[in-house]
């Protein structure tokens, strides 16, 4: 027997950790939203989150990204990064995208939903991350 023709060990499966985390990045359109939803609805199944509180995420993902979005085509090369990290006692949603896409009377209106739906909120241009506490 050759030794190429040995199998090779396997690789190590992903940690706990790593499964418990997703990363997904999209066009800057609002078609594309849907996606991140999806993807968070996913991860709050590993939660003992109530449906109302999955809603409540889900809308303020929305709201978050509706920062980064625009519906003309003189940006289609902009996107959203969206990161969900499920931590022990946390849930946390980042979200990367271009500063400056919404008014700031939109923004004012989004960051004010936001807040009413998560525990923790952090803007900065170009970055929003939101945190909602586990029970």
């Amino acid at each position: 027997m050759d030794e190429n023709d040995r199998a090779q060990p396997a690789e190590p499966a992903a940690s706990q950790e790593e499964s418990r985390n997703v990363s997904l990045t999209v066009p800057g359109k609002p078609d594309y939203l849907v996606l991140a939803r999806l993807a968070l609805s996913a991860v709050c199944r590993l939660t003992t989150l109530e449906a109302l509180e999955v809603a409540d995420l889900k809308l303020a993902v929305t709201e978050a990204a509706s920062e980064f979005v625009h519906d003309g085509d003189d940006r289609d090369e902009d996107t959203i990064a969206f990161e969900f990290r499920l931590g022990g006692d946390r849930l946390e949603l980042e979200l990367v995208g271009p500063a400056d896409v919404t008014s700031n009377f939109d923004r004012e209106l989004s960051h004010v939903i936001i807040e009413a739906t998560v525990d923790e909120s952090d803007f900065s241009p170009g970055r929003t991350l939101l945190v909602k506490q586990l029970p």
